[in-house]
């Protein structure tokens, strides 16, 4: 379960990285400080170094110490990107949290019965793979 548990974190952190465009941003620099990727990406530093130390842990992008440079492997990006298209993994892992948007009403209905409607669950059409 602790896997689950690091799994889904993941997934969030993959999301944010996908929203905010940190992926396409890391795929288009040679290895970086956090600070180059927050001005390349025009995002807050603080919050990219924040998301560089959770998905580096993951081993989605490197880190060098000696230097203090992220870097997206390009075997990574090639699924991780929006010049992915259809292959782009990261935006499918909006589905998480949109998902987990619904769970209360989720459990209100098995305890009461009833259904969630679609609108619940606000972009799922935009969101799910063709």
């Amino acid at each position: 379960m602790v896997g689950v548990l690091n799994d889904a974190c993941l997934a969030l952190m993959t999301s944010i990285g996908h929203r905010v465009g940190l992926f396409d941003t890391l795929a288009g620099l040679s290895p970086a400080t956090s600070e180059q990727i927050a001005d390349a990406a025009g995002l807050r530093e603080r919050y990219v170094r924040e998301w560089l130390g959770a998905i580096t842990t993951s081993a989605v992008v490197e880190y060098k110490p000696e230097t203090r440079t992220y870097r997206l492997p390009p075997e990574h990006a090639a699924c991780l990107t929006r010049a992915a298209g259809p292959d782009n993994l990261a935006g499918i892992t909006q589905l998480v949290p949109l998902l987990a948007s619904v769970e209360s009403p989720l459990i209100a209905c098995f305890c009461d019965g009833g259904g969630v409607p679609y609108s619940a669950y606000g972009d799922f059409h935009r969101l799910r793979p063709s």
